[in-house]
């Protein structure tokens, strides 16, 4: 015999509210924000039952979070919110009835997202903001490329743990952190042309950089790929570049100049090519090195050479502003062995 499930109001649970204060009605077993005022400031809902948003404040003067119940839909959603918009953790299958424009960050992470377009039953309605002004977060979803992405991000484009297969349709500058990681992306193509923060595209199945941003300030991440080669990498990096955990055999293409370079956990036997200035650590452990012919000459952090096949330490490494590590390599090294060959300034780790 069925049951049906009662109906749990807002106005059952909430009462009158005038919507002059900030609404906090998150797990209270709603099933409908039936009741609720037309304009309020913070309102949060999330930790519900609610399937819909239908009966939902029309404006938002600060932030929506509507996370953690059992949405597939936004539609119903406040046509306007000008703090942050967090519909994560839901069953979402469609940004149908996303506001246009979020002034705050917009969180649709962790739902059952296909597309970042509006259309529902084969009919198109607005979907994906054209406009968040803060972060804008699609993680843990099911998307194969950024189609409907917004027009502008102000902060942070978190795209990561999903089934991208490309970047195209991604927002076009960046004035955060752009992250890919953990996709099926086979190439950067599509890529944002600019990145004011951090660019990270590890866990996916890069073989080339080629297609990559035009500019990043931040750092660069391409690790654990099958990168065999670092050609279409920038000149110069701002920040670390790493590329540890590829099928590198050459370090051609890497950047003349970074903040900071790692390329451990590869199959590299020689040092050319490296980056002729470091101001940061410079690591190249876990790699099949048979000297330090290559090496910058002048590291200003700490230096890792551990993990390799070294039996000498001849190179062009000259000096190290922090600590020399070297330690399980075919001949193992004292102190006084390092220093002969270079300045050190900092500790020799063996």
């Amino acid at each position: 015999m069925e049951t049906n499930t009662a109906q749990v109001t807002f106005a059952d649970v909430m009462g009158i509210c005038d919507g002059k204060e900030d609404i906090d009605c998150s797990n209270k077993g709603l099933t409908s924000l039936s009741g609720c005022p037309e304009k309020v400031g913070d309102f949060n809902c999330s930790g519900n039952k609610l399937t819909t948003l239908e009966g939902a404040p029309k404006i938002i003067k600060g932030d929506f979070n509507c996370s953690g119940n059992l949405l597939t839909s936004l539609e119903g959603a406040p046509e306007e919110v000008k703090g942050n918009f967090d519909c994560s953790n839901n069953r979402l299958k469609s940004l149908a009835g996303s506001p246009v424009f979020i002034m705050g960050d917009f969180s649709c992470a962790g739902n059952q997202l296909t597309s970042l377009k509006g259309e529902t039953d084969g009919t198109f309605l607005a979907g994906c903001p054209e406009v968040v002004e803060g972060d804008f977060n699609c993680s843990g979803n099911k998307l194969t490329a950024l189609e409907g992405a917004p027009l502008l991000v102000g902060g942070d484009f978190d795209c990561s743990d999903n089934q991208l297969t490309s970047l195209k349709g991604a927002t076009k500058k960046i004035q955060g952190d752009f992250d890919c990681s953990n996709n099926q992306l086979t190439s950067l193509s599509g890529s944002p042309d600019c990145i004011m923060g951090d660019y990270s595209c590890t866990g996916n199945q890069l073989t080339s950089l080629k297609g990559g941003p035009r500019k990043v300030f931040g750092d660069f991440d391409c690790s654990a790929n099958q990168l065999t080669s670092l050609k279409g990498a920038h000149k110069k990096v701002y920040g670390i570049f790493n590329c540890s955990v590829n099928q590198l055999t050459s370090l051609k293409g890497a950047p003349e100049e970074v903040n900071a370079f790692v390329c451990s956990c590869n199959q590299l036997p020689s040092l050319k090519w490296a980056p002729e200035k470091v101001k940061g650590d410079f690591d190249c452990s876990g790699n099949q090195l048979i000297s330090l012919e290559g090496a910058p000459k002048k590291v200003k952090g700490n230096f890792n050479c551990s993990e390799n096949k070294l039996s000498v330490l001849d190179g062009t490494l000259k000096k190290v502003g922090g600590d020399f590590i070297c330690g399980d390599n075919v001949q193992p090294f004292d102190e006084e062995q390092v220093r002969v060959v270079c300045n050190v300034k900092g500790n020799c780790i063996s």
